[in-house]
């Protein structure tokens, strides 16, 4: 099966309450600017998230639950790295560490839960699920299911939580890289969905077919938002 489509038009939550109500398997992988992540899930029901430091994260929570040591984590990156395993970081971790199942079912739970809460943050970007032709299997996975962990995230947000690290927009990302000024007259007017028209500005005007364009003042706007015209 492959489903794919923009999280701006589907919100991966939405996407999240389709894929468990119709019991599908596979890894649902979703991609914003340089960031990515991995959904991975069974029969709906999630087994775990990859997602920017979340690797990074689930490997302190088993170093202070004394179910790893730091240099027991680090090896096991080591081994991903170099590709001498080939299935995901959070489960190497899990298969190595030496706790009691009710232990690691609650950290890969509460772990799972802080993730769901990240996604709520992802407003753009793609989503892409595939069905691998290996299984992929987690030695440990949460025990909420996939409605439950979205109750939980606005519950979470509903009390004022916010996620770690708020994630940059389309329109964000198009403004810190700009070196050109403007005003927010200016951007309501040029900064659209996916593009500023403002910044490409200069690069058209300098085009030979605009050059014999002139500045044509508009009555319902001020000057320096005028129309152009052809002369």
């Amino acid at each position: 099966m492959l489903l794919w489509g923009n999280i701006r038009e589907f919100p991966l939550f939405s996407v999240l309450q389709f894929l468990a109500a119709q019991r599908k398997t596979g890894v649902l992988e979703i991609q914003d600017f340089e960031e990515y992540g991995c959904l991975y899930l069974t029969d709906g029901r999630i087994d775990s998230i990859s997602l920017p430091s979340s690797e990074e994260t689930l490997g302190m929570r088993l170093v202070s639950e004394g179910a790893l040591t730091e240099a027991q984590v680090k090896d096991c990156w080591m081994s991903c790295a170099e590709g001498d395993v080939a299935e995901p970081v959070a489960g190497v971790l899990l298969r190595e560490a030496k706790a009691d199942r009710a232990t690691l079912v609650e950290i890969v739970t509460r772990h799972t839960a802080d993730q769901v809460m990240q996604l709520m943050y992802w407003n753009t970007g793609t989503f892409r699920l595939s069905t691998p032709e290996k299984p992929i299997v987690f030695p440990v996975v949460p025990s909420a299911d996939v409605e439950g962990l979205l109750l939980e995230a606005y519950r979470r947000v509903d009390e004022g939580e916010r996620p770690r690290r708020e994630k940059v927009t389309v329109e964000e990302e198009l403004c810190i890289t700009c070196t050109l000024e403007c005003n927010e007259k200016i951007k309501t007017r040029y900064l659209k969905q996916d593009v500023c028209l403002w910044r490409n500005m200069p690069s058209v005007l300098r085009d030979p077919v605009f050059r014999t364009m002139k500045r044509r003042p508009s009555p319902e706007h001020d000057d320096d938002t005028g129309e152009l015209s052809f002369i």
